[in-house]
């Protein structure tokens, strides 16, 4: 490979968890950074994410890298001066089955381990937050009163922004195109604007993350899952400052947008995309089954519609989709390639990518430079499948069934 440059390390996508790379690496001191983003930061999936903050995830190891995150925002409001736009309303958790109260009373004691304020109320109490709430038949009621939810655009933005104040060189309209490997390591990368000599690399393509690893002869363990949400006309039962909801027992979520309810759906059978298929530019994208969500809506309405009865007579304004990220067992794809020296990869993000980008970006960059981390990635290993085809359709559609199993925000 002839270089025509070189670097300590480079980052790959100017995603939101690319930019939290790229901040951790330059407060790490890792010495000359590069991130390249063939597009403009925070323009692709990342733009379109609900941009739910919880603090509380499935386990332990998750939770790390969510608390992690809340703490990142906090930082860098004071680094850069800005407020960020994060919108602390709290979180309602309701459960209106046996099922989902035991999902509750692991929740509860998940935040109580972490020091997480969790408050049971009951379910009148929940209405009076969310006004827009039916909460006949719910039998228990979870509030997380330190949760929200964020402009993800605006936070991608600040991760880049903090990370240029620290000397990261932030390469946008430049695509990575391949990677150099000599003996089983990372020697560099080729790209739109010439080669780069470089031994620590980090994959945050969001769904194209596969691709680069698949041309050196690894596939990631995930697959992009379509992941959609509507947002309804103006509502006076959605007040500003009210609740984001959580209803397993809907498979939905939903919270406010500017006097809207934005609400989101997980149909019984979710949408995979080949890799390959996922074109650069997600407004060129069509999903060729239920385009425009409607057979979705179809089928998950009448289990919202219990819970928000103004579904079946207000107008729709919006509907977003796009690809994220998915694995079977809905964990995230974080750590090193192990046929790969100098290779990592932040991926996979199972529609929680806003919620873990600072804990992903501080654990990732610990242990690739061997620091001490108290975060635990062993769960996110990329070979914990063993070897998979990321190509093939049968793993594609249990990529798929790993997002419609999902219960939480």
């Amino acid at each position: 490979m002839t270089a025509s440059g070189s670097a300590d390390a480079l980052v790959i996508g100017g995603g939101i968890l690319g930019c939290s790379i790229a901040w951790n690496l330059a407060r790490q001191g890792a010495g000359r950074v590069v991130l390249c983003e063939r597009g403009e930061v925070g323009a692709a999936t990342t733009s379109r994410a609900a941009a739910l903050v919880s603090g509380v995830r499935s386990d332990a190891a998750q939770t790390a890298l969510a608390l992690e995150t809340r703490r990142a925002v906090a930082e860098l409001r004071e680094e850069l001066g800005d407020d960020l736009a994060l919108h602390e309303v709290g979180s309602l958790h309701l459960a209106a089955s046996p099922e989902s109260e035991r999902t509750l009373e692991e929740l509860s004691g998940r935040a109580r381990k972490c020091g997480e304020p969790c408050e049971w109320l009951t379910p009148a109490e929940a209405s009076s937050r969310a006004p827009w709430l039916r909460t006949v038949g719910v039998t228990r009621v979870a509030y997380l009163p330190r949760d929200g939810f964020i402009d993800p655009y605006l936070l991608a933005a600040a991760y880049a922004r903090a990370a240029r104040a620290r000397g990261v060189e932030i390469r946008t309209g430049v695509e990575v195109l391949g990677i150099s490997i000599e003996g089983g390591r990372i020697r560099g990368v080729t790209t739109s604007a010439g080669d780069l000599s470089v031994p620590l690399v980090f994959d945050a393509a969001g769904p194209w993350a596969g691709l680069l690893a698949a041309g050196a002869g690894e596939h990631l363990p995930m697959a992009p899952v379509r992941s959609h949400y509507w947002i309804t006309a103006q509502h006076g039962d959605v007040p500003a400052g009210s609740p984001v909801v959580v209803l397993p027992d809907a498979a939905a979520y939903a919270r406010p947008e500017v006097g809207r309810l934005l609400f989101g759906l997980r149909e019984s059978t979710s949408i995979a995309l080949d890799p390959r298929a996922v074109p650069a530019d997600l407004a060129d994208l069509r999903f060729e089954s239920d385009p425009d969500g409607w057979e979705t809506l179809e089928e998950c309405a009448p289990a919202f519609a219990r819970f928000f009865p103004a579904l079946e007579h207000i107008p729709l304004e919006h509907y977003v989709s796009g690809p994220s990220s998915y694995t079977p067992d809905g964990r995230h794809v974080v750590g090193r390639l192990p046929s790969l020296d100098g290779f990592w990869v932040a991926a996979g993000c199972c529609g929680a990518g806003i919620a873990v980008s600072g804990g992903v970006g501080r654990a990732l960059v610990l242990a690739a430079l061997g620091l001490d981390s108290p975060f635990d990635l062993e769960p996110f290993r990329p070979d914990r499948f063993g070897s998979v085809d990321a190509f093939e359709p049968a793993w594609l559609a249990r990529c798929a069934a790993g997002r419609s199993r999902k219960r939480s925000g």
